[in-house]
């Protein structure tokens, strides 16, 4: 017998092999490996192989006492397995070549016979252990460097050893160590205009060496973002990995040296599940409870998670993660482009009451779950935040001019279109039965301004609506001054608008209502 220079000894084991009598009685036991007749140019032609654990010799013949194909490593000592060939009379050399589920040769098992008879038979043990590989195994029988027929079996895994290799069952973290954890990867990301100037901050964190996950609101409109890490430091990107604004995400690509990221949860989220997130406040950071009250599926937007607290602005693009420190959604998901999400349970009918009585304010806001998000996403591929302006994706940026004290969609009492009527109702839900509305806009200059002042109205889809004509304005500090403009309710179709008050070329206010029938 012969073996490989590279074979372990810790499972591939000493072969007994056993040469028997020339003349064979038919075995009735069906269980083996059928064979084709001889190969062609070999004087030899396999009859028949079985394989089993435990045999005997039984009046000069060999009987498998357990014929079957599949063994489990562990609890099967060995594997046995049988030939019969036909051949010509006279000495041979016999191998046994046992393959891995690999296809390597393992362990080479050889004996010498004379064969009195032409037809003989032999068969080779292997020792099996827990180590044993498991999967597909073959052993091929050569006679005289000749092909002579071939046996498949199948070794199974030990149980022990699977049992071994099953990992301990993942526990919860600790709400210390929870808060630790996600603050250490979670940053604030600020939207910065063109001149450099702060238009709004939100929240991201990490999910790579140099890949950040926020929601698509926390840079609609930004020309550059300023990255704000727990740790002190800071950095700058233009450049986005993929997104999508009406399912309200984005992939960024910000540099870094090092530092934590967050894994994505492999489970999925149902309603009850206890989730939690980082609210962001100017008091600091804290954990709060976001665990899943409903789902709901939006047109365009698709599936939006319902927690039960809701979250400050600073928190939008922030992670929902599990009880194991694993994120499973992103805090925000508006379903309008350009609509804070914060807005939209007002937009929906599910936050502040205004259709008159008691203010009431219903908790909650919801979160992207991570199945809208893909995984693996090229790092390679990257667009700048210059691009996405010019193929429409973002909404023109609301400059923090310093000239409105206040302004808000309401009915109002009076003729219409009157601007001195007295507004009553703010509100962002009409009917179009009211027929109209009216946005009632005080002016309260911090410095000297003078230009035009339009209302514009655009769809979902970012299309002006209405126009309204254009009103010379000259403001100064000290001098209050009250405008209104009439909103044609009742030429509008039922959906949810967005209008925006333009001075001087530049949208100084924005806000979203909503029409129904």
């Amino acid at each position: 017998m012969n073996r490989l220079p590279n074979c372990s000894r810790r499972w591939c084991s000493l072969a007994i092999v056993f040469c028997i009598t020339p003349a064979l009685a038919q075995d009735p036991n069906p269980s083996r490996t059928p064979l084709q007749a001889k190969t062609v140019g070999s004087e030899f032609r396999a009859l028949r192989s079985v394989s089993g654990s435990s045999g005997h010799e039984a009046n000069g013949r060999f009987v498998m006492e357990d014929p079957r194909s599949v063994f489990t490593a562990g609890k099967d000592a060995k594997v046995i397995v049988y030939f019969e060939w036909e051949g010509p009379l006279g000495p041979h050399h016999f191998e046994g070549l046992w393959k891995s589920p690999e296809g390597k040769i393992v362990l080479i098992s050889d004996f010498r016979y004379e064969a009195k008879a032409k037809q003989f038979s032999g068969y080779w043990t292997m020792l099996l252990s827990d180590s044993s590989p498991p999967g597909e195994w073959s052993v091929e029988a050569r006679i005289d460097g000749e092909f002579a027929g071939s046996h498949s079996l199948v070794i199974t895994g030990s149980p022990s050893a699977a049992a071994a290799a099953t990992p301990p069952p993942r526990q919860p973290l600790a709400m210390s160590d929870l808060y630790k954890q996600v603050l250490d990867a979670t940053v604030t990301v600020e939207k910065q205009a063109s001149d450099g100037s702060l238009l709004d901050s939100s929240s991201g964190f990490w999910v790579g060496s140099n890949t950040l996950l926020t929601a698509f609101e926390a840079l609609d409109g930004a020309a550059s973002l300023r990255i704000l890490s727990t740790d002190g430091s800071s950095a700058s990107t233009g450049d986005v990995i993929a997104w999508n604004r009406w399912q309200d995400w984005a992939l960024l690509s910000v540099p870094r040296t090092k530092g934590p990221f967050l894994k994505r949860s492999v489970n999925p989220v149902n309603v009850g599940d206890h989730c939690v997130f980082l609210e962001k406040s100017a008091s600091g950071s804290r954990l709060t409870d976001g665990t899943i009250t409903g789902k709901n599926t939006f047109p365009r937007a698709g599936e939006r998670l319902l927690i039960i607290s809701s979250a400050t602005a600073t928190s939008i693009g922030g992670p929902l993660f599990d009880e194991f420190g694993d994120y499973v959604g992103i805090i925000g998901g508006t379903v309008l482009p350009g609509a804070s999400a914060l807005r939209m349970f007002d937009l929906l009918g599910e936050g502040r009451s205004n259709k008159g009585g008691p203010t009431v304010y219903v908790t909650g806001t919801m979160a992207v779950p991570m199945s809208l998000v893909p995984e693996g996403a090229s790092t390679s591929a990257r667009t700048s935040l210059k691009e996405l302006d010019l193929r429409g994706e973002f909404l023109p940026p609301v400059t923090k001019s310093g000239l409105i004290g206040f302004a808000q969609l309401a009915v109002a009492t009076g003729k219409k279109g009157n601007p001195a009527s007295t507004p009553h109702e703010y509100r962002w839900i009409f009917s179009r039965s009211e027929g109209h509305a009216t946005m009632l806009v005080n002016w309260q200059p911090t410095s000297k301004a003078k230009g035009k002042a339009v209302l514009r109205i655009f769809d979902a889809d970012n299309q002006k609506v209405v126009e309204s004509k254009p009103e010379n304005l000259t403001l100064s500090p000290g001098n209050f001054l009250a405008t209104s403009w009439d909103l044609p309710i009742q030429t509008l179709a039922p959906a949810i608008y967005r209008a925006d008050l333009l001075f001087a070329d530049q949208t100084v206010w924005r806000d979203f209502f909503r029409v129904t029938n």
